[in-house]
């Protein structure tokens, strides 16, 4: 290892944290909960809706028409958008007839408007986070990653002040460097990559599909060689030349894992690219829709049970359902479609990454939008109505934006109150829409924060 000396002693403090932290009787007890539940079991699926549906016809003012009625099944439900969970979110906690909720320790979550519908979610510490490592679990072993004291190098999407260096214990102990997407004009950022990446092996490279690219590039053209066990890419569809390109580059596959912020990891590819999703877990509806050749993916996460999610619209497609010869369990899809990546467009012709935009408008409370962009350095900003707090906010973040942003550089903000959301041909509506042409190169992405 050739950190420099701050960071190298950070490294190993963290390291050393992990290592405590495994041997204690809590980890141990986790771990083989986790083990337990990795093993996967079709009929606990079924078990976990059953039960998930009676309690939710029971419990949830949402479904106060369906009280009563015995073995319930999932089409009794109605679907589940965007829309009502921000409407209707206090209709969608589970509680008694005398107002309570469940027993135990609540918390919430908010999306990060990445879809342009941020929503918050409530759940509870026992289940919230139990099937994400669950299906991590599954993950790491198709995979075959370390079982323990690896690294993992992030360039996902990172909250502010999140930690270069960050324990993780579940599934697998590991030290996770977050590192966020290289941006040439950002410093920090410029720093951090070239005090860390090379400086030490490499387990496993997670994040952003359009992110991994940028790290590869960053490596090839500087003769930086890393040789991760696996490449794990999320939020954005990777592209066939892309994926090339990263396994050429680390020498090791791209494997896909699908998740919403509403149901949480739903899916990942097995070695034949194809999707398998998780039903013991969170349940798939593939849902063709006549005269289209592609379906609507409705998930329902089996143990959301403090807010149930029940048969809710992604927004995302898939082809047919259809089976597949590798060993691995689940509904079967032969991949997404739709999340492709998109980048914004400066007077300047740099990329910049959607999700810094998008992160401050859901932090400003603007609860339904899209960006559209038809030229370079302007971006349109779609709502369906503007109440004065929210043209407040619109104004706010175009007045940061041009400060951040020189003569001819950047790009700034149009409000178009109550402009039509653009849909694709099958009917999905995408949080960016961008009808120019992207440049090749890292996008810049701390340009403003939320």
């Amino acid at each position: 290892m050739n950190l420099p000396i701050d960071l190298a002693h950070e490294f190993r403090q963290v390291q050393e944290r992990v290592s405590r932290k495994q041997a204690s009787a809590w980890f141990h007890e986790q771990r083989e909960r986790i083990l337990q539940l990795a093993e996967y079991h079709p009929e606990r699926g079924a078990e976990r809706l059953a039960g998930l549906l009676a309690a939710a016809g029971r419990r949830v003012p949402r479904y106060r028409a369906l009280r009563g009625r015995d073995d319930l099944v999932l089409d009794d439900f109605p679907l589940t958008r965007k829309a009502d969970l921000q409407a209707h979110f206090i209709d969608f906690v589970s509680r008694d007839d005398t107002g309570r909720m469940e027993p135990g320790r609540f918390f919430l979550t908010r999306s990060s408007g990445s879809t342009g519908q941020p929503v918050v979610l409530l759940s509870t510490a026992e289940t919230g986070g139990l099937a994400l490592v669950v299906v991590r679990e599954r993950l790491s072993a198709h995979l075959g990653l370390a079982e323990a004291n690896g690294t993992v190098l992030n360039v996902g999407l990172l909250f502010d002040k999140t930690p270069l260096f960050e324990p993780v214990m579940l599934p697998r102990p590991h030290v996770k460097c977050n590192l966020g997407g290289f941006d040439p004009d950002a410093p920090g950022i410029v720093a951090d990559y070239e005090a860390v990446v090379g400086r030490f092996p490499v387990d496993q490279i997670t994040g952003s599909a359009s992110r991994i690219i940028s790290l590869a590039r960053y490596c090839l053209e500087r003769g930086i060689v890393l040789r991760p066990r696996g490449v794990i890419a999320t939020y954005e569809q990777m592209p066939d030349s892309g994926r090339r390109f990263v396994e050429d580059v680390f020498d090791c596959p791209v494997t896909m894992l699908y998740a919403t912020s509403e149901t949480g990891y739903a899916a990942f590819e097995c070695r034949e690219r194809q999707m398998h999703f998780q039903d013991d877990f969170v349940l798939p509806e593939i849902v063709p829709a006549p005269g289209r050749d592609v379906a609507d993916i409705v998930l329902t996460s089996l143990l959301s049970t403090a807010m149930p999610v029940i048969r809710y619209v992604t927004g995302d497609l898939a082809p047919a359902p259809t089976t597949c010869g590798c060993g691995l369990p689940g509904t079967v899809t032969k991949g997404l479609i739709g999340r492709a990546r998109v980048s914004l467009l400066g007077a300047e012709g740099a990329s910049y990454s959607p999700y810094a935009l998008l992160a401050a408008l859901a932090a400003s409370g603007i609860p339904d939008f899209q960006l559209v962009q038809d030229e370079p350095g302007l971006v349109d900003l779609h709502t369906p109505g503007s109440s004065p707090s929210e043209a407040r906010a619109v104004q706010d973040i175009d007045t940061r934006l041009g400060e951040r942003f020189g003569p001819g550089e950047g790009f700034r903000l149009r409000h178009r109150i109550g402009a039509p959301f653009v849909l694709t041909a099958g009917g999905k509506r995408n949080p960016v829409v961008q009808r120019l042409d992207l440049p090749d190169g890292p996008e810049r992405t701390r340009y403003i924060r939320a």
